[in-house]
Parts: structure tokens; sequence; C-alpha cells
């Protein structure tokens, strides 16, 4: 059986064998290293890239929607669909779509059509963030203040009802009691903390219980003073802790950027934290988000009617692009940030989120100008023509 070759690339996060011998090729929607025996099978397909980049394909842990879509009670299935395609074109192969606190039954229903989602593109979609509601009212962003409350056991039947379907929750410690946490890690459910005034200590007491996640670092939560490093300074603190970052130009100043990689490392990934005027093809000037209007401003972003930040209108490769040219990342710990690390995160990076034999075949080849040519999505190759 014939195979995909793809040569003369520059392979990042890639096994030694795939750089030694400058290719690879996807048999079956899995890598394999390159054997010369493919090259004269007639029925392999064979493209030389010229140079051209070739990476995993990127993994987005926070999309709040995009393509004019957005996770709210109107979602339809063809809405997530649009999503995808979106992503896609963008280089992002897998993503988590994203709730935030609202009511109920409309996250029943979110919980449900992301279900079906998932069951249909198993390689696409991990499952849904559910950030909130169990939130600090403090520390809301824009999420409306009417969802946001404590958990009651219902609740935590739900996860467990869902765990199949939930990637993973982001929770204020301080607003739950330890035997919550306890029950809601119990669950399966990864838990994440986020949106939060906890403390210091209180954050510590939470990571001690087993939390080892952290949602966009230094966004919607205490932030650092002398007496209280917060949650912020627990996270660079700790030795095993994740997080991830809005690497967008306006959510964290990129000397903060580069001061948590120096910390953190590897442990650092990005997320778009995207809305749905991310890819929005009638370029509204404004939309509504958990009730609250939400306006495009060329010069600040996505601001709330008091000036406040309220997600972000990117794709994960333009978060690659501004990690390299802003905030001193060399090209693969950028990839690694938006591939790699949350594949890890959610525990499916002996599958994805690197180029080596025997993980399925989801990679993004660009140029130098962070321009999407080709995607090989799940075994299949597409060019960018195609992908439109």
């Amino acid at each position: 059986m014939g195979a995909i070759i793809l040569k003369n690339g520059r392979f990042h996060l890639a096994d030694p064998i795939i750089v030694e011998r400058n290719g690879l090729a996807v048999q079956n929607q899995r890598i394999i290293p390159l054997d010369p025996l493919l090259l004269e099978d007639s029925s392999s397909e064979e493209l030389d890239l010229g140079g051209l980049h070739v990476a995993p394909g990127f993994i987005d842990l926070l999309v709040n929607g995009c393509a004019g879509v957005g996770m709210d009670a109107d979602l339809i299935p063809e809405g997530l669909e649009r999503m995808r395609r979106w992503q896609l074109q963008h280089g992002t192969l897998t993503f988590v779509p994203t709730v935030i606190s609202c009511p109920r039954e409309t996250l029943s229903r979110l919980l449900d059509l992301v279900r079906n989602f998932k069951r249909k593109h198993p390689t696409v979609c991990p499952g849904i963030h559910l950030e909130g509601p169990f939130i600090s009212s403090e520390r809301k962003g824009f999420h409306p203040v009417a969802y946001i409350r404590r958990p009651i056991d219902a609740d935590i039947q739900m996860l467990a009802d869902y765990k199949d379907t939930i990637a993973y929750i982001t929770v204020a410690p301080e607003v739950i009691t330890p035997k919550q946490l306890h029950d809601m890690m119990t669950t399966g459910v990864r838990i994440s903390m986020g949106h939060t005034n906890a403390t210091f200590m209180e954050t510590a007491s939470a990571m001690r219980a087993g939390v080892q996640l952290v949602t966009h670092l230094y966004n919607g939560m205490r932030p650092v003073s002398g007496r209280d490093p917060g949650i912020v300074g627990a996270v660079m603190f700790s030795k095993t802790v994740a997080a991830s970052i809005i690497a967008d130009g306006r959510h964290v100043h990129p000397a903060l950027v580069r001061l948590c990689h120096h910390m953190l490392g590897e442990r650092l990934y990005v997320v778009s934290d995207c809305q749905s005027a991310a890819g929005d093809p009638d370029r509204k000037s404004a939309f509504t988000v958990g009730g609250n209007e939400v306006f495009v401003d060329k010069q600040r972003g996505l601001i709330d009617n008091k000036g406040a930040l309220a997600g972000t209108n990117i794709c994960l490769m333009d978060s690659v692009r501004y990690l390299t040219q802003a905030c001193g990342y060399t090209l693969d710990e950028a990839i690694e940030a938006a591939s790699l690390t949350p594949a890890r995160v959610l525990g499916i990076d002996e599958e994805y989120g690197s180029v080596e034999p025997g993980k399925i075949a989801n990679l993004i080849i660009f140029d130098d100008e962070y321009t999407i040519r080709y995607v090989v999505n799940n075994g299949f190759l597409k060019n960018s023509s195609e992908l439109l």
C-alpha cells in the first residue's frame, strides 16, 4: 500500500530518524520512517517541501468560539463544524471548545453537542472545557455574575456523568470545600485553577490536593504582591504545575511571558482564548458573550463596555509568531508550547504533539511567514486551497 511521502522539510519536534533522513512517510493515518522502498512504490504520493517547516498540529485548549460561532445557547452542530474548519485552516488540528458560566440547561445542551462532536471527530476534539461556574465573582472577567455559584452534589454527579466529554474544568479553589475538590477529582475530570482570588496558601493547598493546572496565567486572578504572591507566585514556586497563557500582545506583557517561560519551561503552554470574532466572515464590530456586549477594537482587541479585555480574535499560529518575535522563544520552543505541552496536559501525548513514528499524522506545513501551505489531518494531505 502506498504512502504520503514528505521530503526536504525543516522538521520540528521530530524524531532524530526523521531529521536524519530529511523526510517521513504517512501510512494508515500514522507517521512512519521514510523507507527507500516507499519511494519505489508507484502508489505513493511524494511531496518535495523545498525547506518548508513541518510541525505537529497545534492543540488549543481554550476556544470560546471562532468563524462567527460562539459556544452559547444558540450553538448547533454545524457551528462546531464551522469552528473545526477554521481552526484547521490556521494550523490547529485539535481544539477544546470552551463554555463560560451559564444556565444549567445551556450547559447540558452544550455537553451533549460536544459529546456527539467528539464521537464524530475523536482526533479533533478531546472534549469540552467548563470555564466556571465555580469561580470567583471578584475575578470573573466577562462571566455573567448571575451564573457564578458554588457547587452542589448534583454538579459533582454531572462531572461524573460527562467525564468522557469534559476535557477539564476551571474552578476557583477558594470557593469550593476540600471535600468538594476531592470529590471532583475522584470523578476523573481534570481540574484547573482560574478566575480566582486565591491566596498563595489557598493555591498551594489545592496543589497539594493534586490540582496541577492553571488557566490563563495572570488573567482572571489575584495579582502578585510583596506580602502575598498569590496564585501566580505559587505557580512560579511549583516544580510540577503546568499553566496556560494568552500570548497575543495584549493580555500579558512580553517580558512576563518570557519570565514565565524561564521559570516554567515546557510546563507553560499557549491558548488562544478566541471568541466568535476570530475569523468571523461578517466582521461584526460587536457581539454578545454571556449577555455582555463585546466590541472589536482594532487597537485594543476585544473589550467590554468597561474597556476590559474579553478574549481574543487570534489563532495559535498568531501566538507562535508572537512568541518567536516578541518573547525570545525559538521556533521549536514556540511550537512545543502550542502542541506537545497541551498534549501532555491532556494525557494524549502518546498520539499527538510531536513528529514521531507511530503517532497520528496530524501535521502542519508552513513557510517562513507562518502561512499554512499544507496540512496532514488524520493522515490525509490537503493543500491550502483545499482547506478553504
